[in-house]
């Protein structure tokens, strides 16, 4: 951070195309979940930023994955919104790593956690976090880093690049059907009932903050996936005041130092609440 320079509350990080040029699936919600932001009045608040997303460098994401990864996102036609997507998220890692912002939260086209380096599926195409994670440490940040992904889909993709570094916590909510590598240094698998309720997910959310309070990171990724929520399309059965509890709790243990990162999720009027409740509490 500059000299004289004042750390900020929080970026938001977002770009129209998101909700244009991204996933059908999962753009809906986008537009939405925005302007809810604009509605709270949020992002006119003291010490909020709001930067528009910029394209990751090409060559991040052909060093994360293989050639024949790449070129078969270039077929799908998700390539550049995928790339959108990551440049996202390493905009807001950069701000928080740097020391300019406390907090950020990252909306995103497409999704990152089912990019492994060789595969992707799931409406994920790139992975984001590894991609931030790479051009972090290329930088001298980032060297001890942990990722808590609430998405109730197993990460198999951020398991399969980053689960083997000692230097990454990747904890993983799913429910119960594991794909990929499960061991590693320091991965957490909590696995939860199809029909968990938020009982059931903070009762794991206190066991998630605890092993991350324990691996005291430098940074901390949130794979934040609404598609948890009982009206939308994933596993678990949440409601909707538990994504704002979550966001307290976890700002209680780790009050600055957080990249959300936008995963799963379709349904607008549950993007509206979870993503305004989780940035309103990331604001406050």
């Amino acid at each position: 951070m500059a000299e004289g320079e004042k750390r900020c509350r929080l970026v938001v990080v977002y770009h129209p195309d998101f909700a244009v040029h991204g996933y059908p699936a999962l753009r809906e919600r986008i537009a939405p979940a925005f302007e809810e932001l604009r509605s709270r009045g949020i992002l006119e608040g003291e010490g909020i930023r709001l930067l528009e997303a910029v394209p990751a460098e090409e060559e991040l994401a052909e060093a994360v994955h293989t050639e024949g990864h790449i070129q078969g996102v270039k077929r799908s036609g998700y390539y550049r919104v995928a790339l959108l997507s990551a440049g996202s998220v390493i905009m807001g890692a950069e701000e928080v790593a740097r020391g300019r912002a406390e907090a950020a939260f990252c909306f995103t086209g497409t999704a990152g956690h089912h990019a492994s380096r060789d595969g992707f599926w799931g409406f994920c195409y790139l992975n984001d976090v590894a991609m931030a994670l790479l051009r972090l440490r290329r930088e001298g940040m980032g060297k001890r880093v942990a990722v808590v992904d609430i998405d109730p889909h197993f990460g198999d993709g951020t398991r399969d690049i980053l689960g083997g570094d000692p230097d990454v916590l990747h904890v993983n909510f799913h429910s119960g059907y594991v794909m990929g590598e499960t061991d590693g240094p320091h991965n957490l698998d909590l696995v939860l009932p199809h029909d968990a309720g938020d009982a059931r997910f903070l009762e794991a959310v206190e066991k998630a903050v605890a092993a991350a309070e324990e691996f005291r990171p430098e940074l901390l990724f949130v794979v934040f996936g609404h598609d948890s929520h009982r009206d939308d399309y994933g596993a678990f059965e949440l409601g909707d005041g538990v994504y704002r509890e979550f966001a307290l709790r976890l700002k209680r243990a780790f009050p600055s130092g957080v990249v959300y990162v936008l995963s799963g999720g379709a349904r607008p009027h549950v993007a509206r609440r979870a993503i305004g409740d989780v940035v309103e509490v990331l604001a406050g």
